[in-house]
């Protein structure tokens, strides 16, 4: 056949097909939603997967850009960015890689252009943006002469800032801002719709970049900086590891304290884009599975509407034969008429799709990289196209064949009401039985996640987050340039925060639990050798003396620091009580002493700390994993505990308090501006609110994965009342006999609700078996649950019971009230 005729036939097909849709709208109305929810779930979910995962980084190149850190086994932060020393002698040296960079991200207060205000900004080496394939809209970028930054500070502006603060006027360059109270000029402006890579994990924006500060003359042994490089032509990853591992060696000759004695750190280098994903890769696949799963059991529920409805046109059918039409042009035209509906079902997927973006950040979205980059693109809507197709396909064709099976002169004789195939029908219950399978795999992987849900949220944190709010403040340094000027500011906020009525507590701490990571570093007991390994690692807060009152943290033993334990007192600490049970087991550690290393060799100007008191553990970093060992030091005392370790001037504020706790803001604002109005103060916010962003990441997963599991659940149930439903009208007749004949209702609700509850426990079974095998790949995104959990799966299995009964019931019910004499005569 030529082309031309083809396509005309084609195009009789579809107008074809669209009149049949119309003259039946009930029918088209529900096919089209049903698979327009497995087809908008699966585009929305793809089009995360696509940005997440399929999609290059926005940069040129970005397949050989890499990520390098390093790796420390046995220590308590087992990836750590690099030392000065480790990146200069890369960017110096390395042959595998070039344009060797670093960044890093801080905070830092803008005045003199508007409002004072706290900015994100980052630092940066010479050649990132280069690295990164991105040129300045306006100026230039840094020069490798410029790091790290001295006196002639300058400043490279964010394309959103400089539109903000100046208009997007291009007699920006070489103007001055004042940051934290230093001068820095304006050299150059970045593209609008340039993130880097901090900006592409937290979906945050850098205001402000800067050369970093580093010093060249001591690059030992500050771990600090996050650096990125490229691949050069010809050059693999394994390549540059080697070459890596060489230069670290030398590295480690020159710079030892910056090395464990016990060989456990090394340099790692991996994909740029693998470091921005994180821990997302299984979530993402497991989460798309769920919705095709989805789309399966549409398809299936699509598959016994067009069944139902080809028996009703069975002599349409007949007819067509009779005159001349072949089994293979039957099928293309009835295959015309599903792809019509999988169309027009894909594209009213995508407006879903399209409003299901919109509403991820609302459901926990925001820990996701590139969030903001979520579109349908070319891709995504390739994806949904393909979709449609195969679904067509998926659900068409088998009630296409089974359409065409027939005997022709049986079918013109009963006038369009052809006897009950016995191969339709099984084809039928196989697919119940397929939907009550796919349906209990997502109903047990969801029950999984939110039994681990429950679990997290039942985790005991080790302090009370009710009506605790929280905040930043940034003392500048040109005011606050030592320890004794930075915790008389701290001690005369808390005085007047104490003060302010409907406050119960107040207390600084230099990072909030689970909140903001604590310093961590090499611990050293007195008489005893300080080996780089887990026993010996711990974590270290600085705090003042009612933290542990205002944060309600348990005291096990001995006393909490207090006002006494100063510059002048002897050096104390108070330690968790998993540091107490691992180094002194059944003893007492009070009077013990400790040091705080600030070398991984061991080589220290810290002054050993006297343990005087033991408290519960508080989960300051994962509520998934167990808690560190962890020390605290009193704010006064900041100075011998830590010297060498980094000064820093920022803390966070912590206010108990009787009333809500976000209503107390204004005024503690003013308090602090009382003490010197030149301190900002930013991230306000409730404990409870950082506990919820805590899991923000497993309540994503676990209210999507429920979503579909929901949506699987009502369209099973659907599934089985409509295969009954159908069945009942298909024996009318012998139920009428039946009944004429003796038969009681329950009779009648018994053999009908039976045959769909074989249908469902069959499914069930079937289901069981296949989650014991599927689920095993969720075991990663489960807090405290296994993966074959005995209570899960037969509480779930009765609830698809539950739901099985209810379904047959109803279609059951109306078979006990046929009129054993109408059934008769109309037959």
């Amino acid at each position: 056949m030529r082309f031309g005729g083809w396509l005309e036939e084609l195009t009789h097909d579809l107008r074809f097909a669209q009149r049949m849709l119309v003259k039946r709208p009930g029918f088209a109305f529900v096919a089209i939603i049903t698979l327009a929810l497995g087809i908008g779930a699966n585009t929305a979910i793809f089009s995360v997967v696509n940005t997440v995962l399929l999609r290059p980084l926005p940069y040129a190149g970005s397949e050989r850009l890499v990520f390098i850190y390093d790796s420390w086994a046995g220590f308590i932060v087992p990836k750590s960015p690099l030392m000065e020393a480790e990146f200069l002698r890369l960017r110096a040296e390395a042959r595998s890689i070039e344009q060797v960079s670093l960044y890093s991200t801080t905070t830092l207060t803008l005045t003199g252009v508007g409002e004072s205000e706290r900015l994100s900004c980052g630092t940066a080496s010479g050649e990132l943006f280069a690295a990164l394939g991105v040129s300045m809209a306006h100026g230039r970028s840094f020069r490798i002469e410029e790091e790290p930054r001295g006196q002639d500070n300058v400043v490279i502006l964010s394309n959103g800032f400089w539109r903000r603060k100046f208009a997007g006027s291009p007699e920006v360059i070489g103007k001055a801002l004042t940051l934290d109270g230093r001068s820095y000029t304006i050299i150059g402006v970045l593209p609008s719709g340039f993130k880097s890579p901090p900006e592409l994990q937290a979906d945050t924006a850098i205001e402000l970049w800067m050369p970093p500060g580093y010093d060249l003359g001591a690059p030992c042994c500050s771990h600090g900086l996050s650096v990125v490089a490229r691949l050069r032509d010809g050059h693999t990853i394994d390549q540059a590891q080697a070459e890596a591992d060489s230069i670290s060696a030398g590295v480690k000759n020159d710079y030892p304290d910056g090395y464990p004695k016990n060989g456990s750190k090394r340099t790692i280098i991996r994909p740029l884009q693998q470091e921005i994903i994180g821990d997302l890769r299984r979530p993402l696949w497991v989460l798309l599975a769920a919705v095709l799963f989805v789309l399966l059991i549409a398809c299936a529920n699509v598959a016994n509407l067009l069944l139902a409805r080809s028996e009703a046109r069975q002599k349409e059918i007949a007819i067509r034969a009779a005159l001349g039409a072949g089994r293979r042009r039957i099928i293309r035209q009835l295959l015309v008429e599903s792809l019509l509906l999988a169309v027009i079902g894909g594209g009213v997927g995508l407006v879903m799709a399209w409003l299901g973006l919109k509403l991820l950040p609302a459901i926990g979205a925001e820990n996701i990289p590139r969030l903001s980059d979520f579109s349908l693109d070319i891709r995504v809507l390739g994806f949904t196209l393909l979709l449609s197709i195969v679904t067509s396909i998926v659900f068409g064709l088998v009630p296409a064949y089974q359409s065409t099976k027939f005997d022709l002169q049986s079918a013109l004789k009963e006038g369009g009401r052809a006897a009950s195939s016995r191969g339709r029908s099984r084809v039928r219950s196989v697919l119940v039985v397929t939907e009550v399978g796919l349906s209990l795999v997502l109903l047990i992987g969801a029950g999984l996640l939110i039994k681990s849900f429950w679990r997290l949220q039942k985790v005991d944190i080790g302090l009370r987050a009710e009506h605790v709010l929280t905040a930043r403040l940034f003392p500048p340094a040109a005011t606050y340039s030592d320890d004794q000027h930075v915790a008389a500011f701290y001690e005369e906020v808390l005085e007047r925060v104490r003060s302010l009525p409907g406050v119960t507590d107040a207390a600084v701490v230099d990072g909030v639990p689970l909140g903001d990571k604590s310093g961590a570093t090499v611990m050293e007991i007195e008489g005893r050798a300080a080996e780089l390994n887990a026993m010996n690692t711990a974590g270290w807060r600085v705090v003042s003396p009612d933290y542990f009152k205002t944060m309600e943290v348990r005291l096990l033993s001995g006393r909490f620091l207090g006002l006494g334990d100063n510059g002048r007192a002897q050096p104390v600490a108070v330690i968790n009580e998993s540091l107490a049970r691992a180094h002194w087991p059944g003893e007492e550690p009070m009077g013990r002493r400790i040091r705080l290393l600030n070398r991984p060799q061991g080589f220290a100007t810290t002054a050993f700390l006297t343990v005087v008191g033991v408290v519960a553990d508080v989960k300051n970093e994962k509520l998934t994993e167990s808690a560190k060992q962890e020390v605290y030091v009193a704010l006064r005392q900041r100075e011998a505990a830590i010297d060498g370790m980094g000064f820093e001037r920022q803390m966070s504020l912590a206010v108990r308090t009787s009333a809500e706790p976000l209503a107390l803001t204004k005024v503690i604002r003013q308090e602090v501006a009382s003490v010197d109005p030149s301190v900002p103060i930013a991230s306000v916010r409730t404990m409870e609110q950082i506990l919820s962003t805590v899991t923000t990441q497993p309540r994503f997963n676990m209210i999507l994965l429920g979503i579909f599991a929901a949506v699987a659940l009502v369209l099973t149930s659907i599934g089985i009342y409509g295969v009954l439903s159908y069945s009942v009208t298909q024996r009318t007749h012998e139920i009428g006999i039946r009944l004429a004949l003796g038969a009681g209702p329950g009779d009648v609700l018994r053999m009908i609700v039976g045959q769909g509850m074989m249908l469902a426990l069959i499914g069930i079974a079937i289901g069981i078996a296949s989650s014991f095998a599927l689920t095993r790949l969720m075991a990663g995104l489960l807090y405290e649950v296994s993966a074959t959990d005995p209570v899960t799966f037969p509480a779930i299995a009765f609830l698809l019971c539950i739901v099985a009964l209810v379904s047959c019931y109803l279609p059951a019910r109306r078979a006990t009230r046929v009129d054993p004499t109408t059934a008769l005569r109309d037959s």
